[in-house]
């Protein structure tokens, strides 16, 4: 095994985590940006009235998107084991 394909490997991982995780972050930010916004409107300041919506929109958003992220874990995961016996 050489050491440009353990590179490229990783790479690739760091690229797929990136990617996979994308989406759920965005939602939390869009979801935090307006509730604290709607927090400052109202003077209302309290954790649990920002953590709780953020939780449940990154949650269905993983819901909705969880064939997409799955088919992209299984889509490398295999590339990356058939792989592995050629660079041997």
């Amino acid at each position: 095994m050489e050491l440009a394909h353990v590179i490229d490997w990783s790479r690739d991982a760091i690229r797929l985590a990136l990617l996979l995780s994308g989406p759920p972050l965005a939602v939390a930010l869009v979801v935090g940006l307006l509730i604290g916004i709607g927090q400052t409107l109202t003077q209302l300041h309290e954790p649990v009235v920002a953590m709780v919506p953020r939780l449940a929109a990154v949650l269905l958003s993983v819901l909705v998107l969880l064939p997409w992220l799955i088919s992209r874990w299984v889509t490398f995961t295999t590339e990356l084991i058939v792989a592995i016996p050629g660079s041997l």
